[in-house]
């Protein structure tokens, strides 16, 4: 295989996951809808911090096995040793099954303490109740889901990206499906309290979870039935037991470290930001809005570029993994310039279109309901769609190339920052400081990344951001002729359908430009490896 065909394999594998990761986002957004509705924005506070919770437990349980098993599977796979891969599948699986079960357990005993702490001295009985149900709740999904990640772990070690994106693509059908449906039962239909809608909202995730790891044993059979004829054939024994558990472990703690710490922007907004805004003035229902607003909205609308994140920090492992083990610098380079040049081309339009369009953004998604306080609060949210899509990246490419520890000091430190910064900016600017210290957190471990990356591996920092520069170019030009326009035919607030279509069409004609103008300035050619530029090739270049 030639190095160019090469580094197009990665980004294949990139790309796969993140389109898989996209499909799975965009259903999700088709969710938040109708859970608003059910709910009512007051209630989606509960859905923030328990699913703040329930993201920070998965990590914990799956204590960074799935990463270990995705790099330690390509790791022994590329040297043809697949009894030491299929060991480490049983052994990565085994210590999952068991940290979910601890986790669960003490997640349950602690569950009281923790729901009084996240409401404040200002919260009624009944918000602590609802509380209380939702973390119980989630103990389904904390036994479930972290045995479905360790299931995608291998697949992706075996580089079979389309399994992984099929898996996940499936996994939040089920979910939406069962959280519109149920709640729609129980609210509308049945006149249950509209608490009931973000129940099911919680339930969904442990429901799909087991559904989807049904797939996993039915549809990928095959793929698993053919791995295990290697098994078979291999001569020889594998590795010892005790060395490959050391090793998963060495590999594993380090990233669920990182995971916890990356946690910390959610983390200190669920826990601090409605006792600590009440203190300094703000009135309690009015914190609780702009949580649910900030955590639940506006993420939801920023996690549609994040799913880069997702979709590159898994289809990077094996890649990087294997460039690592044959020592070879040149092709590392060049593949951490197609990771982070491919993410800057994609994820600059999309950020300046959340930040100049946030309005029609916000109403299409969730009505005229709150709408001048959502979309100044999505135009600011911008920032974390840019810095909370990058920096995951780094830690994960840290991590992958074995500095662990610089990726875990980076994160320390990166907390450090969010936890002081978040008072001060809350006391300065209230709702808006949850999203400026977010967002300083994160740009702090994507500049220690890029520092430690040219320092270790001569990264070409000056070409990257000469990429970033010629995509934010083309992503204004793109933009700005649009703005004008609706200075003239301004956009209708008041029928949903109607500015859905006016703007869905503006949207095509930015990304025709964007893509026109970053043309005539190379960009797409320098990232995509092209000499010359179609909108056919690259269209062909994405399907295959």
């Amino acid at each position: 295989m030639t190095e160019n065909n090469k580094k197009q394999t990665l980004l294949a594998g990139a790309l796969t996951g993140s389109f898989g990761v996209f499909l799975s986002k965009a259903l999700g957004l088709f969710y938040v809808v109708p859970l608003n509705s059910f709910a009512g924005e007051r209630n989606m506070a509960f859905y923030s911090i328990t699913y703040t919770y329930y993201d920070l437990l998965l990590k914990v349980c799956s204590a960074g096995i799935p990463f270990a098993i995705a790099a330690m599977v390509a790791k022994y796979v590329s040297r043809e040793d697949y009894k030491t891969a299929a060991l480490v599948r049983r052994l990565g699986t085994s210590l999952i099954m068991g940290l979910s079960f601890v986790v669960a357990c003490v997640f349950f005993l602690g569950s009281a303490p923790l729901a009084r702490s996240a409401l404040g001295a200002s919260a009624t009985p009944e918000d602590i109740a609802s509380l209380l149900n939702l973390f119980r709740i989630l103990l389904l999904a904390i036994i479930f889901v972290p045995f479905l990640s360790s299931l995608r772990g291998f697949y992706q070690g075996l580089k079979r990206m389309d399994i992984y994106a099929v898996s996940q693509v499936l996994e939040q059908f089920i979910r939406v499906f069962c959280i519109v449906a149920f709640g729609f039962v129980l609210v509308r239909v049945l006149h249950f309290d509209s608490v009931y809608a973000i129940y099911m909202a919680i339930l969904a995730a442990g429901l799909a979870a087991v559904l989807t790891i049904v797939y996993f044993l039915v549809a990928a059979r095959k793929e698993g039935e053919h791995f295990n004829e290697l098994v078979s054939a291999q001569n020889g024994e594998a590795l010892p037991p005790k060395r490959i558990l050391k090793e998963l472990i060495s590999i594993g703690l380090p990233y669920v470290a990182v995971s916890f710490i990356g946690t910390a922007g959610p983390l200190v907004d669920a826990n601090f930001f409605v006792p600590y805004a009440t203190r300094v003035g703000i009135d309690y229902d009015t914190a609780m809005k702009a949580l649910g607003i900030v955590q639940v909205n506006c993420s939801k609308i920023a996690s549609i570029p994040q799913v880069l994140t997702l979709g590159f920090s898994a289809g990077l492992v094996p890649y990087l993994t294997e460039s690592l083990e044959k020592q070879d610098q040149h092709r590392i380079r060049q593949q951490l310039a197609d990771i982070f040049k491919t993410v800057l081309y994609i994820l600059s339009p999309i950020v300046l279109i959340i930040a100049f369009f946030a309005p029609a953004i916000y109403y299409i998604m969730y009505g005229g309901r709150s709408l001048e306080q959502g979309a100044h609060l999505l135009s600011i949210y911008s920032l974390v769609a840019l810095s909370d899509t990058v920096a995951p990246i780094f830690s994960s490419v840290l991590i992958t190339l074995r500095f662990r520890r610089n990726a875990i000091i980076f994160l320390i430190i990166a907390a450090v920052v969010k936890l002081l910064s978040f008072f001060v900016f809350v006391y300065l600017f209230g709702d808006l400081g949850m999203i400026f210290s977010t967002s300083l957190c994160s740009f702090v471990v994507i500049a220690l990344g890029l520092i430690l990356l040219k320092r270790n591996f001569s990264f070409n920092v000056r070409s990257l951001m000469k990429v970033a520069l010629r995509s934010v170019i083309s992503a204004m030009c793109a933009i700005l002729p649009v703005l004008l326009l609706n200075h003239f035919l301004p956009l209708d607030y008041t029928k949903r359908l109607l500015c859905l279509v006016h703007f869905g069409f503006e949207g095509v004609v930015m990304v025709l430009i964007y893509v026109g103008v970053s043309a005539v300035l190379r960009v797409p050619q320098e990232v995509f490896h092209m000499k010359d530029f179609s909108i056919k090739k690259i269209l062909g270049r994405f399907r295959h």
